[in-house]
């Protein structure tokens, strides 16, 4: 697993960057996005920009989301619960507090340990 540094080619952000031009989008809540369907969880759309979408998955106590790849980079969130998250043949504990960063087209499986509400959002191309 790579574990460079998060903070590597940052640019610094003075007061005199950024304006008042662009676009804030506001999600309300996360929670009730979407709903666990006997066995797997169920998944909502919350957020589509065009450069990112954000996915939330509901998570019964044992639901599982078998092994999958996503298009895109992808980072994974939880919310609340617990889930564990296999990848690159390790077993990861994610819970609040926690992400992980996927890079495109890395296999990875997840399974709820409680009832979980976890986020992805998908690192998208520009669009041409």
């Amino acid at each position: 697993m790579n574990t460079e540094d998060p903070t590597a080619g940052h640019v610094e952000q003075g007061a005199d960057a950024g304006g008042e031009e662009g676009v804030a989008t506001f999600v309300d809540d996360l929670f009730t996005a979407a709903h666990s369907r006997g066995g797997r969880p169920g998944a909502r759309a919350v957020l589509d920009t065009g450069d990112a979408k954000v996915v939330t998955f509901d998570f019964a106590a044992g639901d599982v989301l078998p092994e999958h790849a996503a298009r895109h980079p992808v980072i994974i969130q939880v919310l609340r619960g617990s889930v564990e998250f296999t990848v690159q043949n390790r077993a990861l504990v994610l819970e609040p507090g926690r992400l992980v960063h996927l890079t495109p087209m890395l296999r990875h499986a997840v399974r709820a340990t409680e009832p979980a509400t976890l986020t992805v959002t998908m690192l998208l191309p520009p669009r041409a």
